[in-house]
């Protein structure tokens, strides 16, 4: 019985493995393989951050979707149309790089194959999140937390060594026919999880979900998806990112003054979940990598340095990740603790890129900013997801939220930080000064979280309420 019930937790810890990190291994093949997809879209290196824009894009938006079309009863269903799809998408672009079309087709072929790829297989995060929720225990589910949290930085930490040591080898092409594979796999371990399930009730003040804030709410994501494509294809200054941009705070304002109209009555939201799914979603614009691994490229440092740099990073951030979960495991009440002690880690590893010049002495300073930000960054996302889970009093929105939160967080902080960086150049300034900009600009948004949380600390203090569990007390 006892081995039963190991076997029975380590497919479920794969499932979970393999939904949060998929679709992290896609996006990281293609920023990996940046050159091969220029040379065959004949674009620039610079252009195919589109590529990746997509894969994000179409994955914000399923997450958007995903807490009104996943339960217990439709987990099966979407699990089969979001790994079938997934995989014929990776597929169709391997195919497509064989069969070497006409530029415009091949254009066409790889971007829409990117972007419904990177809509359906980010369905996988909430799947895995849901079966969490199922685990017969505490301890089980923080665990399988964890690997949850553990997928992404797990996946960053193998892709570039997949794309190197086995794309390289043979070929792109063949590379995304491999990969296609893994949705399948995903899809054969579904009925194992779901099978024989309860359908869960429904929590306290959720009943049929109206469709008017789901259809706001959807526009909002797509107008801030138009308006990001924009900018990386017309500039900032545009008629049309300037247009696009109005639109998605016009529809982003419509759907912030109605929200009192749109909760049902009596709906208690659980205050504590949504302040932690606010710092979650702040620290997530800091962290992207994107700029400081740019500023490394640009500056001819060596990429063996740039490469090994980000997978130090990514394994400093994977042992935090399990180290956090175990200490969470055997103390529950640690939480806010560590909570605490993993925010002014990633402010001191933040700080840090500030002072980047590129001499010789400093490639030290490089490896810790990045060591120190990974494992600050791994602390707090356990604890944070871990807490959101067991503060969301049973609400089905709460609970999936963080994917969403992460996900469009990163798209977010990768926009806002384009906007310093081409503000910057626009004002007149060279480019390492506005590089400099950038990294100001991930200061101040470590110092907001940290700011939220020293207030949320300061008002448990003054009115001396105990709050029991993982979770963060609430003001």
């Amino acid at each position: 019985m006892k081995q039963f019930l190991v076997l029975q937790t380590l497919i479920l810890a794969l499932f979970v493995l393999l939904g949060n990190g998929i679709r992290s291994i896609g996006t990281m093949s293609v920023s990996v393989s940046q050159g091969e997809f220029a040379s065959f879209l004949d674009i620039s290196v610079e252009k195919t951050d589109v590529l990746v824009e997509v894969l994000l894009g179409g994955a914000v938006i399923a997450l958007a979707l995903a807490p009104f079309a996943i339960s217990v009863t439709t987990a099966r269903r979407v699990a089969v149309w979001a790994a079938g799809f997934a995989s014929l998408c990776y597929a169709t672009v391997g195919i497509t790089m064989h069969i070497d079309p006409a530029l415009d087709l091949r254009e066409i072929v790889v971007i829409a194959s990117f972007a419904l790829g990177g809509f359906s297989v980010a369905f996988f995060a909430p799947l895995a999140q849901l079966s969490i929720s199922l685990a017969d225990s505490e301890g089980k589910r923080a665990v399988l937390m964890t690997v949850w949290t553990a997928a992404q930085p797990i996946a960053f930490l193998i892709a570039p060594q997949l794309v190197r040591y086995v794309a390289f080898d043979i070929g792109i092409g063949n590379y995304f026919l491999l990969l296609a594979a893994l949705p399948l796999i995903f899809l054969a371990i579904v009925p194992l999880v779901f099978d024989g399930k309860p359908v869960e009730p429904p929590a306290a003040g959720q009943g049929t979900t109206p469709w008017k804030p789901v259809v706001v709410f959807i526009l909002a994501v797509l107008a801030f998806e138009a308006w990001t494509t924009a900018n990386t294809f017309a500039g900032i200054d545009s008629v049309v990112s300037l247009s696009l941009m109005g639109v998605f705070l016009i529809v982003a304002a419509y759907m912030v003054s109605q929200r009192r109209k749109w909760i049902p009555p009596g709906t208690t939201l659980p205050s504590a979940a949504i302040f932690l799914l606010i710092v979650l979603f702040i620290l997530q614009i800091p962290t992207t990598g994107l700029y400081d691994t740019a500023y490394l490229v640009r500056h001819l440092c060596s990429s063996e340095l740039i490469t090994n740099r980000a997978t130090i990073g990514a394994g400093c951030q994977v042992l935090a990740v399990f180290a956090t979960g175990a200490a969470l495991t055997r103390w529950p009440t640690l939480a806010p603790t560590l909570l605490g002690l993993s925010v002014p880690l990633l402010l001191a590893g933040t700080v840090a890129t500030v002072f980047y010049r590129y001499q010789g002495t400093e490639v030290s300073l490089f490896y810790a900013s990045k060591i120190v930000s990974a494992i600050g960054m791994g602390m707090a996302t356990t604890v944070v997801v871990g807490s959101v889970i067991a503060a969301s009093g049973g609400n089905k929105f709460v609970m999936l939220a963080p994917a969403f939160i992460i996900m469009f967080g990163t798209e977010v902080g990768i926009e806002l930080l384009e906007i310093v960086f081409q503000s910057a150049k626009l004002s007149g300034l060279d480019e390492t000064t506005a590089y400099q900009a950038v990294f100001l600009a991930q200061v101040v948004a470590v110092l907001l979280a940290l700011g939220l949380l020293v207030q949320r600390l300061g008002a448990y203090v003054a009115t001396r309420r105990l709050r029991p569990g993982p979770s963060l007390p609430a003001s």
